[in-house]
């Protein structure tokens, strides 16, 4: 198999695992949507929810494994990726599969180390892709042709940075000393991580779309 012919298969296979998990995340949101509160309650909440656990795994699984196909597609297109690039991506696919595999905590409960791994290594992803959207974007810009798609990457990514810190915002008011202002933004936990994640999900159709033009131009 030639690199060109690899490159697209791995540009198909990053597509499909992100649109698996927009179809798994839909399903979630309208199946169990008097379980979960959006606006309250993370998307991890799901996984607690009777009859939801599998879907849930299904849906992060698909973003893991499209994630992580778009990564090895990056690095076959020729598109300019450094380590540090490789690295902050690598963190966002290994973060995405600790999601899946350990589960959140109930609210309410005293924190677990299966909750912690979960905590942590969602928060990490979250922080890593929009980092990598940025530096990569600095990179294609540096290249002729590619001004527009290292504009639309670098709004992506800025975007999604703001509401990531958004979204800690709210989760530091849900742990934080109850106060009418902080129990106001904690009840819009759900709802600030969602707005995150729909970013990042456009981020990484951006980077899909990247490298599926690379090839294109090859």
């Amino acid at each position: 198999m030639d690199g060109s012919h690899l490159t697209r298969k791995l540009a198909v296979a990053a597509h499909a695992g992100l649109a698996g998990s927009l179809l798994g995340a839909a399903a979630l949101h309208v199946g169990w949507a008097k379980q979960v509160d959006a606006v309250r309650h993370t998307v991890s909440d799901y996984a607690l929810s009777d009859g939801a656990g599998l879907v849930f795994t299904g849906t992060v699984a698909c973003l893991a494994a499209g994630s992580t196909a778009l990564l090895a597609g990056l690095v076959r297109s020729g598109l300019p990726l450094k380590a540090a690039e490789t690295a902050l991506l690598g963190t966002w696919c290994g973060g995405m599969a600790l999601t899946a595999v350990f589960p959140t905590d109930p609210e309410g409960s005293a924190p677990s180390t299966r909750g912690m791994v979960h905590r942590y290594a969602a928060g990490g992803a979250v922080a890593a892709l929009p980092a990598a959207g940025l530096l990569i974007a600095r990179q294609l810009g540096e290249l002729p042709g590619w001004e527009a798609t290292a504009r639309s990457l670098r709004r992506t990514s800025w975007a999604s940075t703001a509401a990531g810190f958004g979204f800690l915002c709210a989760h530091l008011c849900a742990t934080a000393p109850a106060t009418p202002a902080a129990r106001s933004i904690a009840g819009r936990l759900g709802l600030a991580e969602r707005v995150t994640l729909g970013l990042e999900a456009g981020l990484l159709f951006v980077l899909a779309g990247a490298v599926r033009a690379k090839r294109g131009r090859k």
